[in-house]
């Protein structure tokens, strides 16, 4: 179908949607137009900068009338970063947003009414800022030295910050340590014109358990200069672990290697969750935001011992984090993940903690957790952390085909998530959905939905 709209044309149009990525959506003539900056219920003169077969893009020429809930944002970066998309909007309607973005998926990709699901929200836990652990930042090369930054949204041009307001004070402070000692030691950021210099990214890592301070650097080749950066580095307060991980590719778009090494201090920092213990090497996943991540392992523990399961497999499981949390009330909890490194993590953290009736074990979701039923294993309940791309036709077909009598599944997708319900609905019905605001100012909707196998 041709479009009613061309390039160049101005519209009013009403925002009636937030999108995934924080765009406003709107509607001329039924037609969808998508917005960047704007949000419901504002009234904005757009200009369409392009056509697209299912809807067009547009951006502000003026907001005729704004919304109640729209703020200043606290960060002099906004709308050039792409990090944070919504911090304009009031932090109680970013909520209210986020739970109606997911209730508008499950309308879209489920036949369940919507009005009868029973929603609960999660704020972020103790701030909205700062709340970030862990943080990647590319670098760049100017005339004085190398800067850090962030990209733009959709794009491969950095933006300079020094001081990301939604990190952890304690990475933007080592974060300017390492670039000081960069310019002490004539460190360079690569340029992939030149395809010189060495510097491509700067990890930063805090343990909000102990204060302990990891920073990995991703280079493109190893120079001794490097062995002395991080020897220095090691005299910033909390600094205790400094690796780098090599890219084999230096114009690669990866932002990790796939080994590091550690250069100086301790191979390991520990952080916790509740009780649980964990060690995290360089490459090891944990979630960024350690005190909202804390208060969804505790409500996944809840809904399980509510449901009183002893026996749990935990899908894509990481280093452990849930599969370890379920320790004291479970009997048997089995992890499963495809990454050797993930796989190793979990077992080391399960040594930590000196637990003995979580057990890990490597290899595709699917194809493993078949392998143990075809053993004679049974489990109570499942809990699943799927990748955004959510859980594949067989994993759906097995879990339809040998159900269990709970299943936990923790998104950061919601289509995918609505996608993969409706396609369980045969067998089981949603008890809850639980929005937690993992990433507050962004549009990221992370997810907890408690499923319940169907009476007879």
């Amino acid at each position: 179908m041709e479009s009613i709209l061309q390039k160049n044309q101005e519209v009013l149009i009403t925002i009636r949607n937030l999108g995934i990525n924080g765009e406003g959506i709107g509607y001329y003539k039924r037609q969808a137009v998508f917005v960047t900056g704007v949000f419901p219920p504002e009234e904005v003169v757009v200009r369409i900068t392009d056509v697209k077969p299912n809807h067009a893009v547009a951006e502000v020429v003026r907001i005729k009338k704004k919304a109640f809930y729209r703020v200043k944002p606290f960060c002099p970066h906004f709308g050039m970063c792409g990090g944070c998309q919504i911090q304009h909007i009031a932090y109680d309607e970013q909520l209210r947003l986020k739970e109606d973005m997911l209730k508008q998926t499950f309308a879209r990709y489920t036949a369940l009414d919507v009005e009868l699901l029973d929603f609960k929200s999660y704020p972020a836990e103790q701030t909205t800022r700062g709340y970030r652990h862990k943080a990647q930042m590319p670098v760049r090369n100017i005339k004085t030295g190398v800067v850090t930054g962030l990209y733009k949204l959709n794009s491969r041009e950095l933006v300079d910050i020094r001081d990301c307001p939604v990190h952890d004070a304690r990475i933007n402070r080592v974060n300017k340590a390492v670039l000081t000692l960069c310019e002490t030691h004539d460190i360079r950021a690569f340029d992939s014109k030149t395809m010189r210099g060495l510097l491509r990214t700067i990890v930063t890592r805090v343990s909000r358990a102990t204060g302990e301070i990891q920073v990995t650097l991703v280079v493109t080749i190893y120079n001794h200069a490097l062995q002395r950066l991080a020897d220095d580095l090691l005299n910033e307060a909390d600094v205790v672990s400094v690796a780098i991980s090599k890219l084999h590719d230096a114009s690669s778009p990866q932002m990790f290697g796939e080994t590091y090494e550690v250069l100086a201090g301790k191979p390991v920092i520990i952080e916790a969750i509740g009780q649980v213990r964990f060690a995290l090497n360089p490459k090891a996943f944990f979630q960024l935001n350690p005190e909202t991540a804390t208060t969804l392992y505790k409500k996944v523990k809840q809904l399980l011992t509510a449901r009183g399961a002893k026996t749990v497999a935990d899908l894509y499981c990481g280093a452990g984090a849930v599969a370890l949390s379920l320790a004291d009330t479970c009997d048997k909890v089995i992890g499963i993940d495809a990454s050797k490194d993930s796989i190793a993590s979990a077992k080391q953290n399960a040594t930590l903690n000196e637990t003995s009736n979580v057990h890990f074990e490597m290899g595709d979701a699917y194809t493993t957790l078949k392998a143990l039923y075809d053993k004679g294993e049974t489990f109570d309940a499942c809990v699943f952390d799927p990748p955004r791309t959510g859980l594949d036709r067989n994993m759906i077909d097995l879990l339809n085909r040998r159900p269990v009598n709970t299943l936990v599944y923790i998104s950061c997708n919601p289509s995918t998530l609505a996608k993969n319900i409706h396609a369980l609905s045969r067998k089981y019905d949603v008890v809850s959905v639980m929005p937690f605001d993992m990433f507050p100012h962004t549009s990221h909707v992370e997810s907890v939905t408690l499923l319940s196998l169907k009476t007879p």
